[in-house]
């Protein structure tokens, strides 16, 4: 399972841009940590999903520090089946889905390579064609 959780919309937003790309998975669950929740709230909420399946689970989170990601680092000391990773981007997402629904278990690196690499400035100049950039 995939848990994406962060401030604000990011997680549901994240969610709605990657079944565009890849499909609607049941396996990933959008968590958002809105003004009118609080970090015990968000916790139950996480932790509801994790009790609900004894597979591993893979949190991922916007900032390093931040309530959804100190709740979901809390929660890897009462289970031990929960992964959380930080800095999360879409084509994190992309590859970690593809990942889960071939059947594997997500390859830490590989995500982190995803998502590390896909982080470039915009060229100074751009060509445009009839198929994009």
């Amino acid at each position: 399972m995939i848990i994406i959780t962060g401030h604000g919309r990011f997680a549901s937003g994240l969610k709605t841009s990657l079944d565009l790309i890849v499909g609607n998975f049941d396996f990933v669950k959008p968590v958002d940590f809105t003004e009118d929740k609080s970090p015990e709230s968000l916790k139950e909420e996480i932790n509801s999903f994790i009790k609900s399946t004894d597979k591993k689970i893979y949190v991922f989170t916007d900032l390093v520090g931040g309530t959804p990601f100190k709740v979901s680092s809390e929660l890897t000391l009462e289970y031990p089946n929960v992964e959380v990773f930080c800095g999360t981007n879409l084509p994190m997402l992309v590859e970690a889905t593809m990942m889960l629904s071939l059947g594997c278990d997500i390859d830490s690196e590989s995500i982190k390579e995803s998502g590390v690499n896909s982080i470039k400035p915009q060229p100074k100049k751009v060509i445009f064609t009839e198929d994009g950039i």
